[in-house]
């Protein structure tokens, strides 16, 4: 995306997060009374299918489980693909919906430790919310791109290149994705501050030939740190984590796929009642290919807003988010989140 560009979309872009955030503004400082309470980040990721195929973590919680404390979460993601081009021999065409659908579950351990295991479901289909998103861009004067010239409401994910190699999925795709083990380790935790340290294990469960995985075990590290803050009288919860994912070889674009991919997260969330939640999430990552074309070589940075809604304190809490992509094309440019989320003590039933 030329530069020009990229910094008018940013400036198209500001009056939605203004919409998004006009709760801010009319909510007064009464939070002083929820100041106590912790902010998790948004369980999202990429969702370009041919980087939603690795292993990168979902921004991870520094605020570990206590011994027997158990963690449950089923999440949707939703995302809108319309994008295509063409570069030194390689083309690629991005035209319908990704959804993944997963139930993670996390148990916390004696000294500190925690372990988790997350089961994706993944489908591609027609983009049924072409329509939608083409008159949202309308409203604020933003591009429809590519949208303008294709029909509405297909499913065509295709790659080529001049070296022959070609992945095509043009019919509704659904199974199971890769599945991911974690550990984590508690480095500090206090009434204010936490750091963590992770590592996650992806294996290769999914189908690699309908982009429902990569073929490969990938292999994570990274390490994550929340604190307090208070800004007025707004006590904000800042948070963040950084590593790097380390992919085995696999199925597709073996000649492409960068064997080293660098991660990130920085998150502010505030909390004005104990029922909710207001966050803003920045995720960015390095290149997962070695290729001229933004959709697969272009770096990622992914701006998510909204919030949570709490249930029962802190016991159940009820995610909902959109994210849509700050700089190239290697992000979608318009996803859903929603996770419910509840935690559990087995202590009571022992």
């Amino acid at each position: 995306m030329p530069a020009a560009a990229m910094r008018g979309a940013i400036l198209l872009a500001i009056p939605r997060y203004i919409l998004y955030l006009i709760p801010l503004i009319y909510l007064p400082s009464l939070a002083v009374q929820a100041q106590g309470m912790d902010v998790d980040p948004f369980h999202v990721r990429n969702m370009n299918p041919f980087a939603l195929i690795y292993g990168m973590p979902a921004a991870s919680s520094s605020r570990l489980l206590a011994e027997r404390e158990s963690y449950l979460q089923l999440t949707a993601d939703v995302a809108n693909n319309s994008i295509a081009s063409d570069s030194d021999g390689e083309r690629i065409r991005l035209d319908g919906e990704t959804y993944r659908l997963a139930l993670i579950w996390q148990r916390g351990l004696a000294s500190g430790w925690q372990i988790g295991v997350e089961l994706p479901f993944l489908s591609h289909r027609d983009g049924v919310m072409d329509g939608l998103i083409e008159n949202w861009h309308d409203f604020f004067s933003l591009s429809n791109s590519d949208r303008e010239e294709w029909s509405r409401n297909r499913l065509v994910y295709r790659y080529e290149n001049s070296e022959g190699e070609r992945i095509l999925v043009d019919r509704k795709r659904s199974g199971i994705g890769d599945m991911v083990l974690s550990l984590s380790h508690a480095l500090e935790s206090d009434s204010h501050r936490q750091w963590a340290l992770h590592t996650s294990l992806k294996l290769p469960t999914g189908d690699a030939d309908e982009l429902l995985g990569s073929g490969a075990v990938d292999l994570a590290f990274w390490v994550s740190a929340a604190d307090r803050w208070k800004l007025w009288q707004w006590p904000l919860n800042l948070y963040g984590q950084a590593g790097i994912l380390l992919k085995g070889e696999g199925d597709l674009l073996e000649d492409l796929r960068e064997e080293l991919v660098l991660f990130g997260t920085l998150g502010v969330g505030w909390r004005p009642e104990e029922w909710i939640d207001l966050k803003a999430q920045l995720d960015v990552h390095s290149s997962h290919y070695d290729s001229e074309l933004d959709q697969l070589g272009g770096a990622a940075i992914m701006l998510t807003v909204g919030g949570s809604l709490h249930l029962d304190g802190d016991s159940r809490r009820i995610d909902i988010s959109i994210g849509e992509n700050l700089t190239t094309d290697s992000v979608p440019d318009f996803m859903i989140n929603l996770a419910y989320v509840q935690r559990f003590s087995t202590r009571l039933n022992e």
